[in-house]
């Protein structure tokens, strides 16, 4: 029989996987029904994962997973963090730690988050640091334990990473497009900007000097700012569709969020996916694979960057004066329906 997991109790509740680790963990912010709900069913399953205390997580050693929300416009409660927290979830148990989970929501929180992830006395932090800027290193850097951050590539960083490959994506997207004849690339730009995003526009950017006819110049102007949500992408198109802008014949996204978005506001507007204009996400969530057209996107391996973490950060907590490692997770290209080959 399969181990339970914090998914599994959110999914037989309907409640999300963030709701029922704060309530195993007794942090604020859970009422005591849905609370009570919680840790019925806990017990129903048999869920051998951590309650909070520190009885249950002295005896084999404790991972705290940290996870940052600077402005939640990106770390959203998405099936893409959901399955990364899952990875991390069963590669934790696989070593034999248990793990705590600690959400913090504004930077003005994260003092008040790290005494609380650090109050079940962990062998080691893994931070999810999508939406950590540079400035946030310096509330981790006076903490005497191992760190690791995942997905977040800093300038600065002096912790240990475990990253997605960004340019590989890009490029594997950029390749593909040429491939299918079309030489006229655009780019979703998200408007909430974090180091995946900036990596990514910096890699489409070099593809495309290097391998465009246009210029470096005449790619800025390919650039279209719309804001990381699905409803936010959609109506930022509609609005520039409004405007008159003439959008090129293929558009690579941030992320799969708002390519999706993107494409309802074309069809809407009557601008047929693929025939009209070619769209390529990035991330490939479960919903690329069930729209209509299905979308192509960038497949990042949400396993493989949960396990990758833990296994650094267990061999950090063996090695801890050894200099800081850097790990890129690669990335393939799904092909669906949402790229149309060019008649030369």
């Amino acid at each position: 029989m399969a181990e339970v997991t914090i998914k599994d109790i959110a999914k037989q509740l309907g409640i999300s996987p963030a709701t029922v680790s704060m309530a195993l963990n007794d942090r604020a912010g859970v009422n005591a029904q849905t609370k009570e709900k919680v840790l019925k069913l806990v017990k129903e399953l048999n869920y051998t994962g951590s309650t909070g205390s520190k009885k249950n997580t002295a005896a084999q050693g404790v991972i705290s997973l940290l996870v940052y929300k600077r402005h939640g416009r990106v770390l959203a409660d998405t099936q893409f963090f959901t399955d990364l927290m899952e990875s991390v979830e069963r590669a934790s148990r696989s070593f034999q730690y248990t793990l705590t989970l600690t959400y913090c929501t504004g930077r003005e929180n994260l003092a008040e988050c790290i005494t609380s992830a650090l109050s079940v006395q962990p062998m080691g932090m893994l931070l999810l640091g999508t939406e950590m800027t540079e400035d946030d290193l310096s509330a981790f850097r006076k903490l005497a334990l191992p760190i690791v951050i995942m997905d977040a590539d800093l300038y600065g960083c002096d912790f240990d990473t475990v990253t997605i490959h960004n340019e590989d994506g890009v490029w594997r997207a950029m390749q593909y497009f040429h491939e299918q004849g079309h030489q006229d690339i655009g780019y979703l730009r998200s408007s909430y900007a974090i180091r995946n995003f900036e990596q990514r526009l910096q890699s489409y950017q070099a593809y495309r000097r290097q391998n465009c006819d246009e210029g470096a110049a005449e790619a800025e102007e390919k650039i279209f700012m719309v804001e990381p949500s699905l409803e936010g992408a959609q109506a930022d198109v509609a609005e520039l569709l409004a405007q008159g802008i003439d959008f090129p014949r293929a558009l690579l996204a941030d992320n799969d969020l708002i390519a999706l978005g993107a494409m309802k506001a074309f069809v809407k507007k009557g601008i047929h996916i693929p025939e009209d204009i070619s769209i390529i996400g990035f991330d490939d969530i479960p919903m690329a694979g069930f729209f209509e057209p299905p979308l192509t996107s960038i497949l990042v391996s949400r396993e493989e960057l949960g396990a990758a973490a833990v296994q650094q950060l267990i061999w950090r907590c063996r090695n801890k004066k050894a200099s800081a490692r850097r790990f890129s997770i690669g990335t393939r290209l799904m092909k669906r329906d949402s790229v149309k080959k060019l008649k030369k």
